[in-house]
């Protein structure tokens, strides 16, 4: 019969904890997809670009609600079972009040080892995927994106500005500046262009103008080439969006190797071809793996800071102000989780304190839970 008590009782948490988590991170995933559309209205990229680098955020999002989505659950359902006097079933099967609080406790372990599963491994892999979309994509809709009389640098080194441009795509007075490489920049302009595609290749054709070939910013030394017809090939142009990965998409591997270095190895600058380990980047990495890792460990405080709503007593006056008192406390924790890795440096002893902190106070909590119990008894 227990065991059939804590079964429901852990379903109602677990379905009711994937309703609000669900739905709290699709609510923001929409807002954040509606953001990003800049990459289709003004980065030129296509719509399968778009879609896959959003949808590979979903899980960064789902990992950033949990914490907040699970103490709110845990605290909605004991608040329920004891308004319904469900809470009584516990008691009638012999079940103690220190028994129950243990178990939510072994539940929170659970969700905080699948929370550290979900943001060291999954979130980085799956940010680092979205952003190789951006990387290894060439501007699809660059077309669409030329509008009369602006200049569109959209493309990297590449800008267009064209004076009109009729209904069919056919354009009139174009200028492009045209960064080859650092020394060497092309100004073509000309009396009229079009862009031709042919599936993935896109063309450029100018007719009537000419090439001015600038030559390590020596104007003097410029080379002027006229043309009746010319080409661009624009398929490989590369995007202006950022490419190279952020410190929240890189592997977590590789920012313990730059913590290390700092606290414990040579202390030597080194970088790799997307990151750079210096002090201020190893100070950085050590507040990402702590939000990856060590943070999650206060699911299992708020767990404990939940259950003493268990003790509560729905016949005293007070009662109220002590639900009132437990959600504050639950609240500030999970504001001050979310502070606590700014708090974080290259210090053994100073993160030390702030790692284990969390254990502290989940020992004061358990504490105060132990006493209460020995005085219902």
């Amino acid at each position: 019969m227990e065991k059939i008590i804590f079964r429901k009782f852990f379903y109602d948490f677990a379905s009711f904890f994937l309703i609000i988590s669900l739905s709290l991170s699709l609510i923001i995933w929409v807002i954040q997809s509606v953001n990003y559309l800049d990459f289709v209205s003004k980065d030129g990229h296509g719509f399968q670009v778009y879609f896959a680098f959003v949808s590979l955020n979903f899980p960064k999002i789902f990992s950033k609600v949990n914490i907040f989505s699970y103490f709110i659950c845990l605290f909605y359902i004991i608040l329920k079972y004891k308004t319904n006097n469900e809470i009584l079933i516990f008691w009638t099967n012999g079940v103690s009040k220190l028994r129950l609080v243990n178990f939510i406790i072994k539940v929170s372990i659970l969700f905080t080892i699948l929370q550290i599963l979900l943001a060291y491994y999954i979130v980085p892999k799956a940010q680092d995927y979205s952003r190789d979309f951006i990387r290894n994509s060439n501007v699809d809709l660059f077309s669409s994106l030329i509008t009369e009389k602006k200049f569109i640098d959209t493309v990297k080194d590449f800008t267009i500005y064209v004076e009109n441009i009729d209904e069919k795509g056919n354009m009139e007075n174009v200028y492009i500046k045209d960064s080859i490489d650092i020394s060497n920049i092309q100004i073509i302009s000309a009396r009229s262009g079009k862009i031709i595609e042919n599936g993935p290749n896109k063309i450029l054709y100018l007719s009537f103008g000419e090439i001015v070939d600038i030559t390590d910013n020596n104007y003097k030394d410029s080379r002027v080439i006229k043309f009746n017809s010319t080409t661009i090939n624009l398929s490989n142009v590369k995007t202006k969006s950022t490419t190279h990965p952020k410190l929240q998409e890189l592997d977590s591997k590789v920012l313990i190797d730059c913590v290390n270095n700092f606290m414990i190895g040579t202390k030597t600058n080194y970088s790799l071809p997307f990151f750079v380990c210096d002090k201020y980047s190893s100070i950085k990495s050590t507040q990402e793996i702590f939000k990856r890792s060590f943070k999650q460990f206060y699911i299992i405080l708020l767990g404990t800071v939940a259950s003493l709503l268990i003790f509560s007593n729905n016949q005293n006056k007070k009662n109220f102000s002590y639900e009132l008192l437990i959600f504050a406390i639950g609240f500030f924790i999970i504001i001050f989780s979310e502070l606590n890795s700014e708090f974080l440096n290259i210090s053994i002893r100073n993160n030390l304190f702030y790692i284990i902190l969390p254990f502290i106070l989940f020992i004061i909590v358990y504490s105060t839970i132990f006493n209460l119990n020995k005085k219902s008894i």
